[in-house]
C-alpha cells in the first residue's frame, strides 16, 4: 500500500509511559475495521509503534460505545461519563499552593478586553480548543480576567501567553524557594562517569491546581471565560512552586543522584549498573505520579553530558 506522508510538527503522549513521542508527519488513508469504513482518516505517523495503527479516543468517541472482550472472569464495566478516561493526565502529585503569600490589598480585577487579527483569533480558538481537550484548562466564572498574547519565538512558532501582570501577578508576593546553585550543581554531576538527562514535557502544566486557586487564573480568549485546571506559564511563582514539587519528590522517595534544575532532571551513577538503578528508581516514582517526558530531548546511558547553559561534562 502506498501512502503519501505529508510535514506536521508536535507529538503525542504515549499512554504506557511517561514519554511523549514527536511526530514524524500525517497521512491520510481508507480504514476498513470488521466490516466497518472510514474515508479519508487523518493519522499521525510516529516511529517505532507497537503496531501498525493506534486508534485513540478522537476516533473512539465517534461511536456510542466501543466493546473489546479480554477473556476475563468478571463482569463488564461500563461508563457514560467520557471524562472519566482523559487524553493527557495531569500529574498525582499533591496540588501546591501557590498562592499562599498573596498581599492584603489583593481584590479580583477583570482587564479590558483586546482586538485581535483573524489569523490570531483563529490560533486562539486552536489553542484554547487543544487546552479544553486536555483537560488544562475548563470554562470559568471568575470575577478574575487576564488577557491573552500571541507571541512568536525565533523559528516564527506562535505560542499563546497570558498575562497575568495586570491581574493576579500585582498582588503576589515573591516565593522565595531557592535554586541550585548552577557551579554547584555542575560540580556535583561531574563526580559521576555515566549519565541520563530528561526534560520534563510541558513542565508547569502537569501540575494541579488547587480547587480554590483556580479563579486566580482566570483569562479571556474569543469572548469567553476559562481558567486554569493546572500551573499555567506566565504566573509570578509558576518556577519555585515546581522546582519544590520536583525536589519533594526526590527527598521523599531517597532518590540517588538525582539533580533537578527546574524541568531539566540529570542521573547520575560512577557505573553503568549504579546508573542504571537510579534511574530505574527515578522512573518508577516518574510513572507512579503520572510525569511525563519530551521523548526526543532524553538521553540515555552516556559518558558527557550537555547541561544547562551549554555547560558541558566529559569523562
Amino acid at each position: 500500500m502506498s501512502v503519501t506522508i505529508s510535514d506536521a510538527t508536535g507529538s503525542v503522549s504515549m499512554a504506557s509511559s511517561a514519554l511523549s513521542s514527536p511526530l514524524v508527519g500525517i497521512c491520510n488513508v481508507n480504514l476498513n475495521i470488521d466490516g466497518h469504513f472510514y474515508p479519508n482518516m487523518q493519522l499521525s505517523v510516529l516511529n517505532k509503534l507497537c503496531c501498525d495503527i493506534i486508534l485513540g479516543q478522537d476516533f473512539m468517541k465517534r461511536h456510542d460505545s466501543i466493546k473489546i472482550s479480554f477473556g476475563g472472569s468478571r463482569p463488564a464495566v461500563e461508563t457514560n461519563d467520557s471524562n472519566t478516561v482523559c487524553g493527557l493526565a495531569a500529574s498525582s502529585v499533591d496540588p501546591p499552593e501557590l498562592f499562599a503569600n498573596l498581599t492584603s490589598e489583593c481584590r479580583p480585577i477583570a482587564t479590558k478586553s483586546r482586538k485581535y487579527s483573524a489569523v490570531d483569533r483563529d490560533f486562539i480558538e486552536k489553542e484554547t480548543s487543544r487546552l479544553l481537550t486536555e483537560g488544562i484548562i475548563e470554562p470559568s466564572m471568575s470575577p478574575w480576567r487576564a488577557q491573552v498574547l500571541v507571541t512568536s519565538n525565533e523559528r516564527h512558532k506562535k505560542r499563546l501567553v497570558i498575562d497575568y501582570s495586570q491581574t493576579i501577578n500585582r498582588y503576589t508576593e515573591l516565593d522565595a524557594y531557592p535554586f541550585p546553585n548552577i557551579n554547584q550543581l555542575v560540580s556535583d554531576i561531574a563526580k559521576y562517569k555515566v549519565y541520563s538527562t530528561l526534560d520534563l514535557r510541558s513542565a508547569y502544566h502537569q501540575i494541579p491546581l488547587r480547587e480554590h486557586e483556580k479563579k486566580y487564573m482566570a483569562f479571556e480568549a474569543n469572548c469567553r471565560l476559562y481558567q486554569f485546571r493546572r500551573v499555567p506559564f506566565g504566573v509570578t511563582n509558576g518556577v519555585a512552586c515546581f522546582q519544590r514539587v520536583i525536589d519533594r519528590l526526590v527527598a521523599e522517595n531517597k532518590l540517588e543522584a538525582v539533580f533537578v534544575y527546574i524541568d531539566n532532571i540529570t542521573i547520575g551513577g560512577m557505573d553503568q549498573n549504579e546508573h542504571d538503578e537510579n534511574l530505574r528508581r527515578f522512573l518508577d516514582v516518574a510513572d507512579k505520579h503520572q510525569l511525563t517526558f519530551n521523548e526526543f530531548k532524553c538521553v540515555f546511558s552516556v559518558e558527557s553530558v550537555k547541561l544547562f547553559y551549554d555547560l558541558t561534562l566529559i569523562e
